[in-house]
């Protein structure tokens, strides 16, 4: 009856319309959708972040983060509005440095989704304002040792996931990751798939300007960005041995 345009109910994120939707909401949920595609990871020896980078002509390419560190042990992977994300992953920031001030610890990455998701819920709450347009993967190596990964989403609710794929294409990528996944692969192995995983959905072919590539290692349980000869490695196809 009233279809997608929302006839006056997305005015406001505190009107429900007659059939129980937030168009807003919705809105804030198709930006995600435009977006760049954004991939974690998750394996026993740490957590890998892949993000493809849309550069136009002329554009310094690194100057377009799509993966951005919060403390030494995390790091973030974004889709959607860019502006959004990073007042996010600031705020993620003053976190991640107030948790350590006060517990003495590093941020745990649930702790951290939780609180990004009470900033978003904010603004699906009431009038004034618009929700965040955009999604979050959340990777780290928390303080028992154990990697995680978390999903927020633009209207404040997270999920824990071995594997995740946010944005444009995600659908078709998502289905040659879940094919492929196996906890217990290298993270050599899980840079790889996500390398697979983002070709399946992209339409242009992949160089060292247009994916950005993080890995935090259980090891190390540092935050660690591939640099552009590390990502021309993985981005080479693999010559055949000669029998």
């Amino acid at each position: 009856m009233f279809g997608i345009s929302g006839a006056g109910y997305d005015t406001s994120t505190s009107i429900f319309s007659p059939d129980g939707r937030i168009f807003a909401a919705e809105y804030a949920k198709k930006a995600v959708e435009q977006g760049a595609i954004s991939i974690g990871i998750l394996v026993e020896e740490g957590v890998v972040l892949l993000a493809e980078k849309k550069v136009q002509p002329l554009q310094e390419p690194d100057s377009v983060e799509k993966i951005s560190k919060i403390d030494e042990h995390v790091g973030v992977a974004t889709s959607g509005l860019m502006a959004d994300a990073r007042k996010l992953i600031a705020e993620a920031r003053v976190k991640a440095q107030s948790y350590w001030l006060t517990y003495e610890e590093a941020v745990p990455a649930e702790a951290l989704a939780e609180h990004i998701c009470d900033l978003k819920a904010q603004f699906t709450q009431g009038g004034g304002a618009r929700p965040y347009g955009v999604a979050m993967i959340i990777g780290s190596v928390d303080h028992d040792g154990a990697p995680r990964l978390y999903v927020t989403d633009p209207v404040g609710t997270y999920w824990g996931f071995l594997a995740s794929i946010i944005g444009r294409g995600a659908a078709q990528a998502g289905e040659y990751l879940e094919k492929r996944y196996n906890r217990k692969m290298s993270l050599n192995d899980a840079i790889e798939l996500a390398i697979g995983s983002l070709r399946e959905s992209s339409e242009k072919d992949l160089t060292v300007e247009t994916v950005e590539i993080a890995k935090i290692s259980v090891k190390t349980r540092t935050f660690e960005k591939l640099s552009s000869s590390e990502i021309k490695g993985f981005l080479q196809p693999t010559k055949p041995k000669k029998e």
